[in-house]
């Protein structure tokens, strides 16, 4: 993918140059008068600040400009009402605002080392200083996309080669269909029908049970740390009601509780940071990739809608042009008879001079009723219609021009479909090649977490016990 050379480019194309959120601090919207957290993003010497909203619509107008890039998640927002019942001491929690930090440098790190979305000039102006996002969000390329996308081309290589403009006029048309959620594909492709199956079930899978257990760890590791402060305090109690070496005892195990009640905080926090964060992370990621394989769903259900009414309007023209070659038939017979009627005298009138300016003229006669049914309809329609010949001509004329433009818009999304599948393929593989090595590293980190616990934990509790074997039998 092309870069665009600016200096945020610059400064992440440098493998030294990390991108850090180095704090937050509340500040007063000037006009709405409410505060908010603002988070300042530091990369290399540039330093900006961005509130929660404004990395929100980061992340929309990315995913808006990349249909089928798996985009990375930000943490989830506070509902309204947990606002409405904690409001300030929600905003000023500092655990809180810890863990947004964190996964907001997650988000961004992502998206740097993204190999596409890293090259955005988007992102890039996120990342700047001095630039207000407000007017980034409502200039062009934001500005120029279609509102729903799929009216506009998405795949790479279309996009490369392709006429934007010119196939997004096309694609907007009135005549090309618009697929519902719902809409079942009459020739799914297999691959991707998998890949949806597969990552329903890991997004089962981990909302309902990785995510909910490991929370509810965390949860009863932060009660239990509670309690080991309550208990060292009343040990701590206890050996101030005894003396000499029993009391040293005492209060040793109660320095011991006491080391357990702080390792276990911290390693409530390590867990927090480390393992159930970015289990969170790809508990979200499932939940996008279940959005992007449900786009492509929609771009092949946009292709089978317009063969579809294709298949129709040719149907249509082929039932106009009948009905026009019926309707000159049915003319020329209508014709013919009248001549022949005209020209049909009894030889005996022409022999008679006093009948000699009186013809009479027999109605055609209809042998066949089938005919005698079609002249009826013909005629019920000349009543009805002041024109019809050119009523159906111009119906021709109209269904010619719309097959046209379905045409040119089958092979826009055929092409576009097949894009975007190579693109979605692409990304899935190396979506998956950077979960496994997540998963590595939050595997890894569980474990080392556990070991500096029992490590720690070891080394206090053989002290007391060293404290107890001092007490005289």
């Amino acid at each position: 993918m092309t870069t665009c050379n600016c200096d945020i480019d610059q400064l992440l194309l440098c493998n030294d140059t990390d991108i850090l959120i180095t704090g937050a601090q509340k500040q007063t919207d000037t006009l709405t008068g409410k505060s908010y957290m603002a988070y300042t993003i530091r990369l290399g010497n540039v330093e900006t600040r961005h509130r929660y909203s404004e990395f929100e619509s980061l992340r929309k107008a990315l995913v808006r400009l990349y249909p089928t890039v798996i985009v990375p998640p930000i943490p989830e927002k506070h509902s309204l009402a947990d606002y409405a019942a904690l409001q300030t001491r929600v905003k000023d929690d500092m655990p809180m605002v810890e863990k947004r930090k964190r996964m907001l440098q997650s988000f961004l790190v992502r998206v740097a080392k993204h190999p596409t979305l890293g090259r955005d000039h988007v992102f890039h102006q996120f990342l700047e200083d001095g630039v207000v996002w407000s007017d980034v969000l409502h200039s062009p390329p934001l500005s120029m996309l279609a509102k729903n996308p799929l009216q506009t081309i998405v795949s790479k290589e279309q996009q490369q080669q392709a006429d934007l403009q010119a196939d997004r006029i096309i694609l907007s048309s009135s005549l090309i269909p618009i697929p519902s959620p719902t809409y079942v594909l009459k020739s799914p492709d297999e691959r991707f029908e998998e890949s949806e199956r597969f990552t329903f079930r890991i997004a089962n899978y981990m909302n309902n049970n990785l995510d909910k257990s490991q929370r509810k760890v965390i949860r009863r590791l932060g009660e239990l740390a509670n309690d080991y402060a309550e208990l060292g305090a009343v040990y701590n109690g206890f050996s101030l009601n005894e003396s000499d070496q029993l009391a040293n005892a005492i209060e040793k195990i109660g320095q011991a509780v006491d080391a357990s009640y702080m390792e276990t905080a911290q390693m409530v926090t390590s867990l927090e940071g480390e393992f159930a964060e970015p289990i969170q992370e790809h508990s979200q990621f499932a939940q996008i990739i279940k959005q992007v394989l449900r786009f492509r769903h929609m771009k092949h259900a946009q292709v089978e809608m317009i063969e579809s009414c294709l298949e129709s309007k040719k149907a249509t023209l082929e039932n106009l042009q009948n009905m026009e070659q019926e309707a000159r038939r049915l003319e020329e017979a209508i014709s013919r008879e009248r001549t022949i009627g005209a020209n049909a005298v009894d030889i005996d009138q022409l022999n008679d001079p006093s009948m000699t300016t009186t013809h009479t003229r027999r109605p055609p006669t209809w042998s066949d009723p089938v005919r005698l049914l079609q002249a009826l309809g013909y005629s019920l329609q000349n009543m009805i219609d002041v024109d019809p010949t050119a009523t159906r001509r111009n119906q021709i004329g109209k269904t010619k021009d719309a097959m046209d433009v379905l045409q040119q818009a089958l092979e826009i999304t055929r092409k576009d479909l097949a894009g975007a599948s190579v693109d979605l393929q692409s990304e899935l593989d190396r979506f998956q090649h950077e979960k496994i090595k997540d998963l590595r590293n939050m595997l890894i980190a569980y474990a080392k977490v556990h070991i500096q616990y029992c490590k720690q934990n070891l080394g206090s509790w053989q002290e007391a016990r060293a404290e107890i074997d001092k007490i005289s039998s």
